[in-house]
């Protein structure tokens, strides 16, 4: 059993910098008054953890020692250390034993007394193999491997171990709001803002008290992220009394990996296997299943069909099966359903998974936060005049120090430059892709020698190539000693061309080998297809027993790219790319002593042709995987070659590495002349409002982005993704020079004044040729309107602008106006949808309808306008000079009051076709106003929309009129209102008389009886021009 004061130093050990700080000042000023001793600074100031432990022990004693911690960790807010502290409170009253002795019954009181003993040895029995087991633990956890570690050597986990930032998958309602107005705030303090934070502590513990318990955890990430070294760590801090003591008796670690063999065992010879000795007391652990916790590492590297297995589960921990379907019954809970689960996995895995788990709670693993990459570099490097110089150089490159947030790359950057210092060369600026940082790392490790070594490395690399991509296409990541000799290695060729253990032997299967990471092996399979024949290099590798090796043909591989269950072929084919740089091909030829072929260039050209003419291009491959295709090349003329093929660019960004990417792959393109572009959030997708016409719902199909909810196997997270100036900047500017570029679609985007501010300076470059712009929800204010202003004065090009769902005002909108009035303004559409605009706005929107010599379509619904604001419109709207053809007024807060107004609109302006007046209570006064001007023979309407007006059946005897003599009226929508049966059976004999030339009618969300639904129908059948929608009877 710990001591109490090795138990109060584990509580300060997990106190961050800061916190500590705070924590030492609140023991210099602890209040008198709670009869403790104060702290005196000077030996409070450069203790650490263990040391202020001791002073607090020595000053106060144990129990208010322990009693001022509390206190103080719930004044500096670790709620979390608080509650725990007081749960592990240690028992401070000593419990004695008395036993009074008298004559007549001092034999019973022996007999007590050692039935009392006897327990106590039972419980400390019970304790004794808990502790025995947290030790082995501890013995086999503390330490870590680096993965180019030589015989014996390892690192202390704790040393090295960085924290990574951790997110519930589906932050609440209030966490999105804080962090979507965030708006502003640096990368870097986004990363390491605590708002979505998941602290470790909290994993299992319920949202609020009245939430059911949480049993099974889901940490997923990306291939290196860190989930293994995290698992590690748990394991660590559980054995160390940091973490879960009050909570779990036993973890116990599975390595997925490891597990993953054709073996057949039961659970309890999975948690023996963890145990230090062959025979643990498992019956008596499992007495109490809810104080086990299994922590199962590396879901995606499981093998095995789950989906098979479904009906041959077992609920015997101790019934032997095959491992596969005992993990499933594990995860299932059909097996031991009390105890807990934490499982790691990659996201390829998620939807395998997901219908396996019952109400999981899912963490993301985002990677190291910008602080902490820092931090990394600090603890890695022990020299810190080097560590400064690698950082600092690694800053220098956005791109490089971007991937770093993945712990992997972090490491191998980092071994790169060490191995770099060590020997004494210059640190050159580090390449910017994935596949050029494996390629340096990798050459780094090999200090080839000429003569015969060199043809021995070459072929063992053949051998490693060709093992790589026969474990892809089979899904395998285990390999026994045979499959290495079918691929032409030995056990000792192996160690001796990787010899720092780039190709690791497995700890707990002796006889099987694995790549040390998933990533080196997809990088191996990609060079499989890139090597040239043996014969035609000259060297010989011979198998030593037959093997078919996978097919050579890389039209093969990339007819099943983004086919496989695990999306294995992804990497393979990122890589293939990312290896057919040509100076990447030389320096390969030089370092490995090998002949790359570069006859699929080719092959690969044709296939981005081929996927970007694909209809099916939203599914597989994305548009943005095909760039990341092209990002890991960087070759300019290639690049540019394939991006010929991409006139329309719809692409979704999450990271900031998908900016770099498609910012690249834009500049290269130079016939683009559609540009979506959508930055991915995690809130909930606002409900589409409907369009006032055709022409807008094209654009605003390429709004739509549907988020998966909370059940879906796959969620689009936040990774950086707010807009930066920097970025903007950068974005813009290539796009300034892209002459064919017509349409480009920012909506839902949070560019803010400051981003659209560069927007306009780019839309007034000669250069710009943007004739569609769409900035719906970009969190746009009325600062930004005197750009617009500029922009729509200065751009001889821009036709159509839509600025909906934006806090515009009447500020912004008056410095719009500005720009509108403008005589060598161009636009032509203007949508202002939802703006916060009122019916003061009204004077200078009238005020534009016969000044502007162009403007023929305004759409501005959902604002507060009222009758008074709309009769203003409606005076200059019968302006000769008024060009409009279509306006729109949903939702704007309308009665019968402005339909007079509106009547004189429609008898005077023969401009003006489309009508949009839904959601406005007009009433059947309204409506009968209206027909009045719909009458008029200067009326040229064809479109009116009139849903949710408050219509009843007194106004179908004024629309039947209409309909009987209007003849330009061509769409009639009438939804959601009470017409009843009587209207619309008169709306059926008129619509019957050849007279009548209307088209389309709407009754959408009306119910109508069996004859008025028999009469629509056979009107529909009489008069097959006229398209008729109503709700069909159930």
């Amino acid at each position: 059993m710990a001591s109490v004061r090795c138990k109060l130093a584990h509580y300060l050990e997990d106190l961050e910098d800061m916190d500590l700080k705070k924590f030492k000042m609140h023991l210099e000023d602890y209040p008198p008054q709670k009869g403790c001793t104060a702290l005196p600074r000077g030996q409070t100031e450069k203790a650490d953890p263990v040391d202020l432990a001791t002073l607090m022990i020595d000053f106060n004693g144990e129990q208010k020692a322990w009693g001022m911690a509390v206190w103080i960790f719930a004044a500096i807010n670790r709620r979390d250390l608080c509650e725990k502290a007081k749960r592990d409170e240690p028992e401070w009253d000593t419990a004695h034993v008395s036993v009074v002795c008298r004559e007549d019954s001092l034999e019973e009181e022996w007999m007590g007394l050692l039935g009392y003993l006897s327990r106590i040895s039972i419980c400390k029995k019970k304790k004794d193999y808990c502790k025995k087991y947290r030790n082995h633990v501890r013995s086999r956890f503390q330490c870590i491997k680096d993965r180019n570690a030589r015989l014996g050597e390892s690192v202390n986990l704790y040393k090295r171990y960085t924290r990574l930032r951790l997110i519930k998958e589906y932050p609440s309602q209030q966490e999105r709001e804080q962090e979507f107005m965030a708006i502003g705030r640096t990368v870097a303090q986004m990363q390491d803002s605590p708002l979505s934070s998941m602290n470790l502590e909290l994993l299992f513990e319920p949202e609020d008290p009245h939430s059911e318990p949480v049993h099974t955890v889901v940490f997923q990430g990306l291939a290196g992220i860190g989930k293994t070294i995290l698992a590690r760590k748990i394991m660590l801090d559980w054995a160390s009394e940091k973490l879960y003591h009050d909570k779990f008796d036993y973890l116990f670690y599975i390595h997925c990996r490891e597990v993953s063999l054709g073996t057949c065992r039961s659970l309890g010879d999975l948690m023996a296997s963890c145990c230090p000795d062959p025979n643990p007391p498992l019956c008596k652990i499992m007495r109490k299943p809810a104080r086990i916790l299994f922590l199962m590492d590396g879901f995606d590297e499981l093998q095995g069909a789950f989906d098979e297995y479904a009906e041959v589960l077992c609920a015997d921990w101790q019934e032997v099966q095959r491992v596969d379907i005992v993990l499933s019954s594990l995860i299932r809970k059909k097996l031991l359903p009390e105890a807990s689960l934490l499982i790691t996995t990659r996201p390829v895995a998620l939807e395998k998974l997901h219908h396996l788990l019952d109400r999981p709670r899912h963490v993301e693993i985002l990677g190291f936060s910008e602080a902490k990459k820092k931090e990394y570099f600090f603890k890695y490097f022990s020299d810190e005049q080097q560590a400064w110089e690698a950082f600092r150089l690694i800053q220098e490159n956005d791109v490089l120090f971007t991937m770093c947030f993945i712990p992997l790359v972090c490491w191998i950057v980092c071994t790169g430059l060490k191995q770099q210092m060590d020997s004494d060369k210059s640190l050159t600026q580090t390449s910017k892709t994935t596949t050029a940082v494996y390629i340096f790392f990798l050459s780094s490790l090999l200090q080839l020698q000429a003569g015969s070594q060199r043809q021995h490395v070459s072929a063992n690399l053949r051998g490693l190539c060709s093992l790589a991509a026969d474990g892809i296409w089979n899904q395998k990541i285990l390999f026994e000693e045979g499959d290495l000799r079918n691929h032409g290695l030995q056990k000792a060729d192996v160690s001796a061309f990787l010899r720092v253990n780039l190709f690791q032997k497995e700890v707990d299967c002796e006889k099987f080998y694995s790549f040390i990471h998933m990533t080196f092996q997809e990088f191996f399979a990609a060079m499989y297809y890139l090597l040239e024949e043996e014969e035609q290099w000259g060297t010989k590798n011979t198998p030593q027993s037959p093997c078919e090796l996978p097919s050579r043909d890389v039209r093969v591989l990339l007819e099943n790219y983004g086919k496989f269950e695990k999306g294995y072929l992804i990497f393979v084919v990122r890589f293939l790319f990312g290896l057919i740089n040509q100076e990447r091909t030389s320096y390969l030829e030089k370092k490995l002593s090998c002949k790359i072929s570069q006859h699929i260039r080719l092959e690969l050209l044709r296939w981005i042709e081929a996927q970007a003419k694909a209809p099916t291009l939203r599914m597989q491959p994305s548009q943005m995987e095909l760039f990341y295709c092209l990002y890991e090349m960087q070759e300019a003329d290639f690049v540019h070659r394939a991006m010929c093929h991409f006139p329309r660019m719809e692409i979704s960004l999450s990271t900031r590495m998908d900016h770099v990417v498609s910012s690249f792959c834009i500049k290269n393109c130079p016939s683009v002349q559609f540009l979506s572009l959508r930055w991915l959030h995690n809130s909930p997708k606002e409900e589409e409002d409907e369009e006032e016409e055709e022409e807008a719902a094209r654009h605003s199909n390429v709004d739509q982005c549907v988020i998966p909810g909370p059940h879906s196997a796959s969620s689009h997270q936040v990774v950086n993704c707010y807009l930066t100036s920097s970025f903007c900047q950068g974005l813009f500017s290539v796009l300034s020079m892209k002459q064919n570029l017509t349409d480009l679609n920012l909506s839902d985007n949070p560019l803010g004044d400051a981003g659209v501010k560069i927007l306009c300076e780019m839309l007034q470059n000669p250069g710009c040729n943007i004739q569609r712009l769409w900035l719906r929800r970009c969190h746009l204010s009325h600062r930004c309107c005197s750009h617009l202003a500029a922009a729509l004065s200065g751009s001889l090009m821009l036709l159509e602008l839509d600025l909906s769902h934006n806090a515009l005002a009447h500020r912004g909108l008056r410095l719009l106006c500005a720009g509108l009035q403008c005589a060598f303004c161009p636009l032509e559409k203007l949508w202002l949808i939802n703006c916060c605009l009122t019916s003061a706005c009204c004077v200078d929107l009238a005020f534009v309808l016969t000044t502007s010599q162009s403007l023929t379509r305004l759409y501005v619904g959902e604002n507060a306008l009222g009758d008074s604001g709309v009769r203003m419109l409606c005076e200059k709207a019968k302006h000769p000079q008024c060009k409009l053809q279509k306006l729109g007024l949903v939702k704007v807060g309308l009665t019968s009051g402005c339909c007079l107004a509106l009547s004189s609109v429609l008898s005077a302006n023969q401009n003006l076709t489309h009508l949009y007046l839904r959601g406005n209570a007009l009433g059947d006064t309204g409506v009968k106003l209206l027909c009045k001007g719909l009458l008029h023979p200067n009326c040229k309407l064809q479109l009116l929309e009139l849903d949710n007006c408050s219509l009843s059946s007194h106004c179908c005897w004024d629309l039947s009129t209409l309909l009987t003599f209007n003849q330009s009226l061509r769409q009639l929508s009438l939804g959601s209102n009470d017409l009843g049966d009587l209207g619309v059976m008169l709306f059926c004999k008129v619509l019957r008389q050849q007279s009548c030339l209307l088209k389309s009618l709407q009754l959408c969300k009306m119910y109508f009886n069996y004859e008025t639904i028999h009469a629509l129908e056979t009107l529909q059948e009489e008069k097959p021009e006229l398209t008729i929608v109503f709700e069909s009877p159930q």
